[in-house]
């Protein structure tokens, strides 16, 4: 059913207007205005006396509303008067690691600059075993800053990326090596120094008569897990005229 409100007819209420207001009268002629028996007169005579006091819409307590009537629709109106939480932006910034960062674990600083909330030093602990694409997360956090006005820092998200080793290269946890042995090396055998991530050396001999694609398996020697379980270091030799 549609209302139409103006200052002419009826309005499709029994009776002419809000009130008792003669059908065709004026602004002079507007008779008190009564919300309970309108909103009786709209509802069938559903409304009933509120016996705490105020008259409410549909027996609410006139509590739940300012100006003394009830809110029809209940607390779930009330949601639409709330703040909606705010949302940040959040950061993401890389953080490279050596295969010693990742062998060993280690605690980086890292200064980033907001635009706004100015510049804050992060010590982001990574610890030993961890993967190229592991996540630090930081929530947003308050703080004085050095002019001592309080400022908050977004959200920021550390990403770890894996620095190119010289002569290593990761797979999963073992490190693999590509050594390069001259023809007479390859013939007789050779005495080989590797240093490792963790800082030891690693001391190996190829055999007699090696030849290019061989390989030889040293297990526990690679790069720990995070339960501590190292992998292996896996030797590929190679054959070149020098």
């Amino acid at each position: 059913q549609t209302f139409h409100f103006g200052s002419g007819g009826g309005g499709g209420f029994p009776g002419g207007m809000f009130g008792g207001m003669p059908q065709g009268g004026n602004s002079e002629a507007f008779a008190e205005l009564n919300l309970e028996e309108m909103l009786r007169q709209m509802m069938g005579g559903g409304v009933k006396a509120d016996p705490r006091g105020s008259q409410g819409f549909g027996g609410f307590p006139s509590g739940q509303s300012s100006g003394g009537f009830g809110n029809p629709f209940g607390a779930a109106a009330g949601q639409f008067n709330q703040q909606t939480p705010r949302r940040h932006r959040e950061f993401t910034k890389p953080i490279y690691c050596t295969l010693e960062d990742i062998c060993k674990g280690c605690t980086k600083k890292m200064k980033v600059s907001y635009p706004q909330s100015g510049d804050r030093v992060y010590e982001v602990k990574l610890k030993k075993g961890l993967k190229a694409g592991t996540k630090v997360r930081y929530p947003a956090t308050r703080s004085v800053n050095e002019m001592g006005v309080e400022v908050e820092y977004p959200p920021i998200t550390f990403v770890v990326k894996e620095r190119k080793h010289p002569y290593l290269e990761r797979d999963g946890n073992d490190l693999m090596w590509t050594c390069k042995l001259s023809p007479r090396q390859a013939e007789r055998g050779a005495r080989l120094k590797l240093p490792l991530p963790d800082g030891t050396t690693l001391e190996v001999v190829s055999g007699a008569g090696t030849e290019s694609g061989d390989t030889k398996r040293i297990p526990g020697r690679g790069l720990p897990s995070k339960s501590g379980v190292r992998g292996d270091v896996v030797i590929q030799f190679q054959i070149v005229d020098r």
